[in-house]
This record gives structure tokens, C-alpha cells and sequence, in this order.
């Protein structure tokens, strides 16, 4: 089932949904399905469809570690099934305003050097308001109605600006628990029945992190990309 959220929460206060593939220390990876209305009123717009290959272009290598590591999990667990084909988020969020103003959080349940992606949906004047402030980087950033941005959000702090009386804002955020490449990379098995079995990781944590860091694109690479 869907995660269904109506109260305040520690990323503001607006009602929200969570469907998608998610990860809990301790169990299987597990479904929450949307209802089948959600999903026709997204099937027009597929905004997955455009944040997905918005990943892929700046962020190729990192998306192909989202890509496999999916289909790894698709192929071992029948039963689970991304929010859309073409994408490679495990998860999406709905944030259904009608004022989606969040509190200054980040998403540490999410890979630690992976991306989210964030649109901005909804009506009111992204020059007087919905900015989205990266706070460790010192940032405020213009974010229209039915742009999208992708950010490391389980490592830089962020919100978003109130809007005008009357305005309306929601947002939709897609993204992969960190817990699901850990699943993966345990041979499809907590870290703690992992190691209890004697396993153990090919690479300390300090060179995992070099590597996740690795994946991110250089402005040379997008420049002047390798040729096949």
C-alpha cells in the first residue's frame, strides 16, 4: 500500500504520498503500490519519464548504477515494480500542498552520493516565491512551476520559500533508498545475515564513498563525452 501522510511532518506541513520500492533495515525490499487513478493522472505527464533521462545525460555513469541495481531487484523479486519503466527512481513522493513549503531537512535515507529529483508543480510566481535553498551551498535558486532539479539530497541541506496567499505549489520528488544498493551489493540480504555469514565488502568505507563520489560527471566529460 501507499504511505499516506496527512500531518505535520519533519519535512513541513502538507499531506503527502510515498509509493515505489523502499527499504527498511532488517527486511526484504518491499512494494507500496499507488492507486490506479494516481497512476492514470500521471500517465499523461510522465515527469519521471523526463527526470530520468535529465539524470542520465548529467550523471551518466551514476545513472547506470541506479539502472542496474533496479533491474537487479526486479529480477530477483518478481513481484516488485518500479513507479515507470523508463525510469530508474525507486521511489516517488507526492507532496500535495496545496502549499508545499518544506522545513530545512535533507533525506539521509537515501543513497548518500546518489541524486534526487524535485519538480516543482502548481501556480504562483517562481520570482517572488518556491525557491529552493541549498543551504550548504549557500544557494537560492528560481524554481518554477513544472521545472525539475536534481540534487544530493541525503547530503545537502535544503527547503523551499513560501509562496503568495492564493498561490498554489506541490511538488513531486523521485529517488532510491540507500538501503536498497546495500540489499543488492549483500547478495540480496540484510548487511547483518550478510556479515554473519562471513561476508565482506570488497571496499572500506572511505574508498565507497571515493567510489559514489567517482560516479558524479565532471563539466569536462559532459563537454566533451567519450566516443564508442
Amino acid at each position: 500500500m501507499a504511505e499516506i501522510c496527512v500531518a505535520e511532518h519533519r519535512r513541513g506541513f502538507f499531506p503527502t504520498i510515498a509509493c515505489g520500492i523502499s527499504y527498511r533495515g532488517g527486511q526484504k525490499p518491499a512494494l507500496g503500490a499507488v492507486s490506479h487513478a494516481l497512476h492514470l493522472s500521471l500517465a499523461g505527464a510522465r515527469p519521471s519519464d523526463g527526470s530520468s533521462a535529465a539524470f542520465r545525460l548529467f550523471a551518466p555513469k551514476l545513472h547506470a548504477y541506479y539502472s542496474d541495481t533496479l533491474d537487479a531487484l526486479e529480477a530477483r523479486h518478481p513481484r516488485l515494480k518500479r513507479n515507470f519503466k523508463n525510469s530508474v527512481f525507486a521511489r516517488i513522493t507526492f507532496n500535495l500542498g496545496p502549499k508545499t513549503v518544506t522545513y530545512v531537512h535533507i533525506d539521509q535515507n537515501n543513497l548518500p552520493a546518489g541524486l534526487c529529483a524535485i519538480t516543482a508543480l502548481g501556480d504562483f510566481d517562481p520570482e517572488l516565491g518556491g525557491h529552493l535553498i541549498l543551504w550548504d551551498a549557500g544557494l537560492v535558486i528560481e524554481f518554477p512551476p513544472g521545472v525539475t532539479i536534481l540534487i544530493p539530497s541525503a547530503l545537502l541541506r535544503h527547503s523551499n520559500t513560501a509562496i503568495r496567499p492564493g498561490e498554489t505549489r506541490y511538488s513531486l520528488t523521485q529517488y532510491s533508498a540507500g538501503g536498497l544498493f546495500r540489499w543488492v551489493e549483500c547478495g540480496f540480504k540484510t548487511q547483518k545475515a550478510f556479515e554473519a555469514e562471513g561476508g565482506t565488502f570488497k571496499l572500506s568505507g572511505s574508498e565507497r564513498w571515493a567510489k559514489g563520489l567517482s560516479l558524479y560527471s565532471k563539466w569536462s566529460d559532459l563537454l566533451d563525452p567519450p566516443r564508442a
